[in-house]
């Protein structure tokens, strides 16, 4: 059975996301505004195709509209499905412990978003120890690291994960001077 007021609740929440008012929505769907309170106050639901328009205004799919079970915080498959992927990214790096988060959330970025956390690592932005990172990079990514730590441009003690480096790996900070204490 749908819950209407689940529905209105979640209407009113991505439109406030994206910072709209119900008569910027209302214009949007070709309705009233009166339409998008009743929507919101659980009073009625749109129709088939409004429900599709909405899909298309906001990013997100039928499914998460008529749904009536709630996201948990640290779903970030469905949340970043459905929300913005930048505000989903921005909050999991501001929450308390972000680290805590991270063998949930990284696996499921792309390239430059991965490059990005990186990045917040290295220049101390976000506090998260790269070591337990070490086995969720790929392999291009662990090159980038090497170098970096190479030419002492990110301070990481190699000694930690020496038994996570592949031989190639192992090798080349060998080759580059670096000695296992």
């Amino acid at each position: 059975m749908l819950n209407l007021e689940v529905i209105g609740k979640k209407i009113a929440l991505l439109r406030k996301k994206n910072n709209m008012n119900q008569n910027d929505l209302a214009d949007k769907l070709h309705v009233t505004h009166q339409a998008v309170s009743k929507w919101e106050n659980g009073k009625s639901i749109p129709s088939i195709d409004v429900l599709y328009d909405l899909t298309q205004v906001f990013h997100v799919t039928i499914d998460y509209l008529l749904d009536d079970s709630e996201i948990k915080d640290d779903d970030y498959d469905t949340l970043l499905r459905i929300y913005p992927r930048e505000s989903v990214i921005r909050k999991w790096m501001d929450s308390s412990e972000p680290g805590k988060d991270i063998e949930n959330i990284f696996y499921l970025l792309n390239q430059r978003e991965r490059q990005f956390i990186l990045e917040q690592i290295r220049l101390g932005y976000l506090e998260i120890d790269c070591h337990s990172l070490w086995h969720l990079l790929s392999k291009e990514e662990r090159i980038y690291v090497l170098s970096l730590v190479n030419n002492n441009q990110w301070d990481m003690d190699m000694n930690k994960i020496y038994h996570q480096l592949s031989l190639g790996e192992q090798r080349f900070l060998k080759q580059n001077n670096w000695r296992k204490i």
